[in-house]
């Protein structure tokens, strides 16, 4: 019954459009009966990460020579002999003998830094991450074929619920030209 309705309806529209100049259109609300459904499947590219870890020997480096104290950072030595050399330089010039004593303390840090050696080795665990690029099937859409009304149609869907036999519901657009 509906099928010779949804029939005559078309036939009436067509006619009625060859006398007017716009386009008609019509939609119906129907229920189509699912023939055949095919899954689509697109590769996607996934990055997995991959640590790795490794015990390395770092070395550990001394002074060779005579082993001076420091005090902040600066040779104890050298702030002693730069304090001296300040003062006598620096007579009449106030705190000379301080800036003699800090230099003189650079200087000799400076000067033992050059005389280090490796004197030791001190075990550490490094780790470095890696990424390995893997490809993986994931579902896309199905693609169904539909009987409405006796007429057979195609269409994508996202849905991958859909099974054969199933009731599904379409709308029809009948439009003439």
């Amino acid at each position: 019954m509906k099928r010779s309705m949804i029939t005559a309806t078309a036939i009436g529209i067509a006619l009625v459009a060859f006398n007017v100049t716009n386009a008609l259109a019509e939609q119906y609300n129907v229920t189509g009966v699912v023939k055949q459904v095919n899954p689509v499947y697109k590769t996607v590219s996934q990055q997995i990460p991959t640590q790795t870890c490794n015990t390395v020997d770092v070395p550990v480096y001394g002074n060779s020579g005579s082993q001076g104290s420091s005090v902040f950072g600066l040779d104890l030595e050298g702030a002693i002999i730069g304090g001296v050399i300040g003062n006598n330089v620096t007579k009449n010039v106030d705190n000379g003998g301080a800036v003699g004593a800090v230099i003189g303390g650079i200087l000799g840090s400076q000067q033992k830094q050059k005389n280090q050696q490796i004197v030791g080795y001190r075990q550490e665990q490094r780790c470095a991450t890696s990424y390995t690029t893997q490809q993986q099937q994931v579902f896309s859409h199905n693609e169904i074929v539909v009987d409405v009304e006796g007429l057979t149609v195609s269409a994508k869907t996202a849905r991958q619920d859909v099974q054969v036999g199933a009731s599904i519901p379409v709308t029809m657009t009948l439009q003439v030209q």
